[in-house]
This record gives structure tokens, sequence and C-alpha cells, in this order.
């Protein structure tokens, strides 16, 4: 898998605060330890580049000075002020040059350690390295290495395992990693940090030995549960959430009663709408990627538009956590007017087994809260590309298709046939189309109607799930930067959604998602498919007043004969859906839906019930 990238920046969280260890080395008055005005007595060596001197450098500043990471920001650690120490990746492959790569003094893929000066661990028991960083990832792996034999072998511990590519840490992140099994009671021990692979940078800083940590609890990867990122809010009721994540005890003390936390939180990041928890009766030392979850569901069917957030909290109750910044995470979730998405930007660019041809995938479903005379039909496909340095996308081909997963197809995709590409005897075609660029930029979203095969409009089905694809061909040239990529984004761990970002191959065999997770930039588009009645309710079901809307709302009366439930679509006169609600059981009800945010112009409100449909008009003054 080739790549190209764009750099993630992480908001940071700027307060943090550690529960005091005993310092074994280093310190705050240790200038070995916090870099302080230079190296020091560490030394930094090459393990690998294809020309020139792949080092860590010491930064005044504390920041990348590469093209791409320029404006990243720095690390800040608690002595950050006198600097810190960087492995520089995208700064030594493109010397911080636009249209560069490649010709930096010391082009990627490339690999340096930082080495320690030597370190008397004759009398400590336990060992545990902690440090300030901030990682962007692009394609690189990070590494401990410790010796206590003078560097003839090291023993390996991986760190930022977790950090996905195109994706990194907050600014203040610190790490606390356990080297008792090579460090303890070891009188010549060294330490290195070693970064290898290609671009951005890993800068480390404030780096102490300390006694093991009798309480260090740690969520590792919280499971992401919304079904995708983005969703019209027509089309998210009954996606049901659970919570789950696996936790580790990284501390040499057995923790009882630890309690795991997850919340729903507004757009506002305050505000908490759906709690639930569970408590762990005993972690034992030992105890290591242990799946804990929750026992409430929640379903957002009452979710206005907007972004709202996950966050997710482990500890051990009243007992101090050496480091709380591992015991919280967060992420977030849109509800959208009418877009699907896997992604919330654009955050690189992947392509497949280097020039061969190869299909992305993003599959999307639809809700089985519709009622009969539900109708909603595909509009648009939003997606975009990359290209290297020679390339453009201006005559580029691929094909964009939209394919219905068939019903016998099991939730956990078992029974899915992998085989024969997009022949795949699992799924039906609807819709194969091509698409030709013209003045596209790499890294920006463009839009292309969708029309099925006949060159009608796409009419969704309920409780249905899709496939949108998009087939890129064969690259005629051998050279990568002649190449074209699809663009695509690492933030959400679709782990557990079967089949979320599937991707085929050049010989047709369904891969259930890249082997880093990537998600496409592929979006899609909805509309409501007609603004008539098919099956008419009676005229008093709808009653619209005041009309033209008043006070930004639009306030309307809904009224049955009995209890019925009903849909309630607010579109405008392309079709465009701008809300939905479900109600149950109405008999008599009065309605507000906000126009706040809708300019002066006709729109239409529509009541659906299984029986039939009443749409009328209303108008926005202002």
């Amino acid at each position: 898998m080739k790549r190209l990238g764009t750099l993630l920046l992480m908001s940071v969280l700027v307060g943090f605060q550690l529960s005091a260890q005993a310092v074994l080395w280093g310190g705050p008055n240790d200038p070995n330890s916090t870099f302080a005005n230079g190296l020091g007595a560490w030394t930094t060596i090459e393990l690998g580049s294809s020309a020139g001197k792949a080092l860590w450098t010491y930064s005044a500043s504390g920041t990348s000075k590469g093209y791409y990471s320029d404006l990243s920001g720095s690390i800040i650690s608690p002595s950050s002020a006198d600097g810190a120490a960087i492995f520089d990746s995208d700064f030594l492959d493109n010397g911080g040059i636009a249209d560069n790569d490649g010709n930096g003094s010391a082009p990627a893929p490339h690999k340096g350690a930082l080495v320690s000066p030597v370190i008397d661990c004759s009398t400590f028991s336990s060992v545990s390295l902690a440090f300030y960083q901030y990682y962007q990832n692009y394609t690189s792996t990070c590494t401990i290495e410790v010796t206590s034999d003078e560097g003839k072998t090291w023993t390996s511990f991986p760190v930022n395992e977790e950090v996905r590519f195109g994706t990194g840490t907050y600014r203040n992140n610190k790490r606390v990693v356990d080297i008792t099994s090579a460090a303890a009671l070891k009188s010549k021990m060294q330490f290195r940090f070693v970064f290898e692979g290609d671009g951005y940078f890993w800068t480390i800083d404030d780096v102490t030995l300390i006694e093991l940590p009798d309480n260090d609890l740690a969520l590792i990867t919280p499971y992401y549960f919304p079904f995708t990122y983005a969703q019209p809010k027509s089309q998210i009721c009954n996606d049901e959430f659970k919570f789950s994540t696996t936790v580790s005890n990284l501390g040499k003390s057995a923790q009882k009663n630890a309690l795991f936390k997850v919340e729903i939180l507004d757009k506002d990041r305050t505000t908490v709408l759906f709690t639930d928890e569970t408590q762990v009766a005993n972690m034992d030392p030992t105890d290591d990627n242990i799946t804990i979850k929750t026992n409430k569901t929640f379903i957002p069917n009452n979710l206005d538009f907007g972004k709202y957030y996950i966050r997710w909290t482990f500890n051990g109750g009243n007992t101090p956590d050496y480091n709380p910044n591992d015991n919280v995470r967060t992420d977030s979730f849109e509800i959208t007017v009418n877009s699907y998405s896997r992604e919330p930007g654009i955050r690189t660019g992947v392509r497949a087994n280097e020039r061969t041809a190869f299909v992305v995938a993003s599959q999307y479903r639809t809700p089985n809260c519709w009622t009969n005379n539900d109708r909603f039909k595909v509009t648009n496909v939003e997606m975009a590309f990359a290209v290297g340095r020679k390339a453009s996308i201006n005559g580029y081909t691929t094909n964009i298709g939209f394919y219905k997963i068939k019903d016998e197809v099991s939730p956990n995709f078992l029974n899915f046939d992998r085989e024969k590409g997009l022949a795949s005897t699992s799924i039906e075609a609807i819709a194969n189309q091509a698409f030709t660029g013209t003045n596209e930029s790499s890294f920006t979203l463009f839009q292309v109607p969708l029309k099925n095969d006949q060159g009608t409009d796409i009419e969704l089905a309920a409780n249905t799930r899709y496939f949108l694809t998009c087939s890129h061909p064969e690259e005629p040239s051998d050279d990568p930067d002649n190449w074209h990529f699809h663009a695509a984004s690492l933030e959400k761990n679709y782990e557990g959604h079967p089949f979320a970002v599937p991707v085929i191959d050049n010989e047709g065999y369904w891969l259930e998602s890249w082997p880093d997770g990537d998600a496409p930039v592929l979006r899609l588009s909805i509309g409501v498919i007609t603004k008539t009645d098919d099956h008419p309710l009676d005229e008093s079901v709808l009653n619209i007043s005041p009309n033209p809307v008043q006070n930004n709302e639009v306030k309307f009366n809904l009224k049955f004969g009995k209890a019925t439930d009903a849909n309630i679509t607010l579109f405008d006169m392309n079709g465009k859906v701008l809300n939905f609600e479900p109600h149950k059981s109405v008999l008599n009800q009065t309605i507000s839906l906000s126009t706040l945010n809708l300019a002066s112009g006709e729109y239409f409100i529509r009541v659906s019930t299984q029986e039939g449909t009443k749409t009328k008009m209303f108008s926005v003054i202002k």
C-alpha cells in the first residue's frame, strides 16, 4: 500500500498533572532529562537511510521544520521552554520545501536512534521509563530499546502502536513504559528511542526513570460504536450504540473496584446527554487488554443536527492514578442534514499494491423506522483524490458504483462472497458510472451526481445495507510521482463493524478493510424522491399555522382518528432533506421545527404514516 498525506492537528489539553513517583534517574534539574539547551550526554546514531544522515537533533522550539508539519505546533512539556529532542522525518525528507519530497538531507524511509547515557540500575528492582512526547504518524513506528551489554543486544518495547497512520498524539502526551525485564538490577543500562519509517516527526522531552507506579490504569482501545462517523438525521434512528473498551493495569498493585464510564456529550462538549458505567472488581498487575462493557445502550433518535462527543474514562475511583492522561479518551460523531461519511476530513491518500488496480468502498445503511411511504433517493457522491508530484486529476478516469448488499448476507459477513470483485454473488449492482477528472485539485472534495444504470433516480430501500465504491485503474508508470491515490482518513477505528470500509485488490478479492483501517473519502448525499403524495392522507391531518412562519420556527398540528406512528420530513424545493423526526402514537399534537438556518423561500413539510402521506408548503420570509 502506498500513501500520500496531510497532517492531522489534534486539539490539546494544556493542563496536566502526574501523581508523585520516586525518580530513579533524571528530573527537572537534570539537563540530560530535560534536554536543556542541547542533547547533553545523549548520542544520536543513524540506523538506516537511502542517503545522508537520518539523525535525532535538538530543537530549541520543540517544533518540526518539515513542509507538511510546519504548522503543527510544539511539544507541551514541563521543560519545553528550553527545547526538546526530535526525529524530524518530514524535514529530513523534504527540507521544509514544497514539492521537494525525497530531496531532503536524508530522504525517507529512514531509521534513527537517540541513545541515553549509561545508567546504573543495579539497585532498582523495578524500572519504568517516563517521558513526554508529541508524535505525528505518517507511516512510521516508534520503539524503546534497552541494552545492558554495551549495545551488543537490545530488547524492544514498541510504543505508539495505537496511533494510526495519518493521526498523532496530543502535544502533551505522557508515556510510561515498564522496562523492568530488561533494565532492573543492571549496572550498565542504556535505552534508546528509535524512529523508523516515513514522514512527520517524534518529539521527546522530560525523560526520567521511575519506580513502577503502584497505581497506573489505562484505557487501551475504546470501541467506536456509531455505525459510521456521519449519518443524515433521517437515517440515524435505531442506530444502537453499545459501549466497550479494552483496559490494562500498568502498575505494580492490584486495583479494586476500578470504574469504566462512558458519556455522550452535547455539541458544547460539556452537557451530558447519556451516561453509563460498570465496575471492575479486581485487576491484577498482569491484566492487559481486558475487554469490559457497560449494560445500557443509547439510541440517538432525538439528537438534532451537529457534532457530538464521546468520552470514555477508566480509573481507580479515589486512588490517584500516576498518569491520568491515559485514563480518558474522547471521540466524536455527526448527525448531518443529508450526508453519510466514514470520516471527518481528508488526512491521507492510499492505493493498493503499488500501481495495480483496486477498488475502495464504504458501507452505508438505511434504518428500519421508515413508514411504507417514506421515500429517499441518492443525489450525489462526494469524494477526493490525491496525486503525485508529476500527476494530475485532469483526464484521470475512475468508476463510481452503488451496490445493494443482499439480505441473506449475515451481520458479521461470514457468508459474504469475497471473490469475483464487484461481480460478487453477495451484492446487486444498482449503478456504475464513469467519472473523468477535469480541474479538480488534489486533497480537495468534489461532487458527482449519481443515477442508476437506466439514468434515473436511485431509490433507497428501508433497512438495507449498501456499498458505495470507486474503482481505480492500474497506473501505467512505475514512478509513484505519476500515481493517483484515493483520499482517506484513519481517525475512526471501525474494528467491530464488519466490512465498513472494504477494499478489493487487483485479483478481485474483498478485504474487510485496509491493513491499517483507512476510511476512504467517499460520501453519499440523499434527498426525498417526490414532492407529491402518491397515497394522500386527509387534508385535516396536517395544518401549518402561521404561514409564512414566525419567530424562526414552523409550527404545525398533526391530527389522526387513532394513535398513529408518523414521520416528519422537512425538505426544500430541490428535495434536499433539512430535518426529519419520528413520532410515536400521535393523536392530536402540535410540533415545532426550527427555521433559524433557512434562507427566505418555499419549503415543504411532509407527514408520513403506513397509510400514506400529506405534504404542504410553507414560506420563510426574512
